[in-house]
């Protein structure tokens, strides 16, 4: 079984102490990649956790292609403004990715497209390589669609490292997508190829974590 190398291993990183239920995650991508759909349903599956969350699209333009960011803030206490910093860096965007995680403060972690190769940016990061593409291609036959539900794959990789619970995110897909079943099919089994990957080659992030606190929030469009 392959493992992330992370500097977590050989740096104090790994003697802070575990934020539960208090980060801040974004999303860098680019318009018209379908990653809205991905990004809303992490930030309802943390939600119906009952953490307080919100999220927010940063975008230059609405052009197709363009660059866009979108950030989650989750806090138990309902301190949900958008903040300066990441904790959580989902690096999509070859255009941006350096820049990206050079803002980074040390001690963030970094979920990124392997063949962006990041990890020689930093030493004071944990980063996490995920072959989007191949992880993609045996969930979608279409190869016209992979390059939206390659996004749920990102979906499943969080869910593993933050302790999303699955059950809330299988509800969150079909609130989203449940009146077109072949699409739910297909995004969850994108979801679930997101969750095996990182079961198996990452161990769970060490400082950030999420932990259900009620039964769940009041539901939102």
């Amino acid at each position: 079984m392959a493992t992330v190398e992370t500097i977590a291993d050989r740096s104090p990183l790994a003697a802070r102490n575990r934020i539960v239920n208090d980060m801040s995650i974004q999303v860098a991508t680019v318009n018209g990649s379908g990653s809205q759909t991905a990004n809303t349903i992490l930030l309802r599956s943390i939600f119906q956790m009952g953490i307080p969350v919100s999220g927010k699209n940063i975008f230059p333009s609405n052009i197709a292609g363009l660059p866009t960011w979108y950030t989650i803030r989750a806090n138990q206490n309902g301190y949900i403004a958008r903040k300066k910093e990441i904790d959580v860096l989902v690096a999509m965007n070859a255009e941006t990715a350096r820049e990206d995680v050079l803002n980074l403060l040390p001690g963030a972690a970094v979920v990124y497209d392997e063949p962006l190769r990041l990890r020689d940016l930093r030493q004071d990061l944990i980063f996490y390589p995920v072959p989007f593409d191949k992880i993609v291609a045996p969930v979608c036959p279409d190869a016209r669609l992979r390059r939206l539900v390659r996004n749920m794959i990102y979906v499943g990789v969080l869910a593993h490292l933050l302790d999303v619970d699955l059950a809330e995110a299988e509800k969150a897909l079909n609130k989203q997508l449940g009146s077109k079943p072949k699409a739910l099919a297909l995004n969850w089994n994108a979801i679930r190829a997101g969750v095996d990957y990182s079961q198996q080659n990452f161990q769970k992030f060490e400082r950030f974590g999420v932990t259900r606190i009620q039964d769940g929030g009041k539901d939102f469009d």
